[in-house]
C-alpha cells in the first residue's frame, strides 16, 4: 500500500475531535477519584514482592470494572483481562513497588511507613520511583476501557507487576 492509498475516511477530524470532547470529559469526572487512589497508594507503600494492599487495590478495581481477574500472579501480581471482540490484543503494565527510602516531602499524604528490608534492618518506604502514578494510571485507562468499549475491539490486558522485572 501506498501512502496516497489510504482510506480517508479512517482519519474523519469530526470523529475524532468529538471523541476527544468525550475522553477528555470523562477523564474530568475521573480524576477526583484517580486523586485519592493515588494519594492513598503514595501513603502506604510496599516493598517490591511485599504489596499484598496495592495488589488488592488493583484486583478489586479490575473486578468492579468487569475485568477477568488472576491473583495472585508470582507472589502479588495482578492481572485483569477484559475481552471486547475480534482485535488486537493489548498489555498495558504497571509497576507497583516502592522502593526502601525515607520520604522527606512534607507532602500531607506523605509516607510515614517502615518495612524490614531482606537484611531485616528497618527503613523507610516510600514511592520516589513514581510507582502510585503507574498503578493509578493504569487503574483510570482500565475504566476508560471498560466504560468505553463501544469505542475499540480486542483484548486488553493490565498487569500489576510487583517489580520492575
Amino acid at each position: 500500500m501506498h501512502l496516497h492509498q489510504i482510506n480517508t475516511k479512517a482519519m474523519d477530524t469530526t470523529k475524532i475531535n468529538s471523541f476527544d470532547k468525550n475522553m477528555d470529559s470523562f477523564i474530568d469526572k475521573l480524576l477526583p477519584e484517580l486523586t485519592e487512589i493515588y494519594k492513598y497508594i503514595h501513603s502506604n507503600p510496599e516493598l517490591s514482592m511485599h504489596e499484598t494492599r496495592t495488589s488488592k487495590i488493583a484486583a478489586d478495581y479490575l473486578t468492579k470494572y468487569q475485568f477477568e481477574v488472576t491473583t495472585p500472579v508470582g507472589p502479588t501480581g495482578v492481572v485483569g483481562l477484559m475481552k471486547n471482540g475480534d482485535g488486537p490484543v493489548v498489555m498495558l503494565r504497571a509497576d507497583m513497588d516502592a522502593l526502601p527510602v525515607t520520604e522527606k516531602t512534607g507532602l500531607p499524604y506523605a509516607s510515614t511507613k517502615v518495612a524490614r528490608d531482606g537484611d531485616g534492618k528497618e527503613v523507610g518506604v516510600s514511592h520516589v520511583c513514581g510507582h502510585d502514578m503507574h498503578v493509578t494510571w493504569l487503574m483510570g485507562a482500565a475504566r476508560l476501557f471498560s466504560e468505553h468499549k463501544d469505542q475499540w475491539k480486542g483484548t486488553l490486558m493490565a498487569v500489576f507487576n510487583p517489580e520492575k522485572k
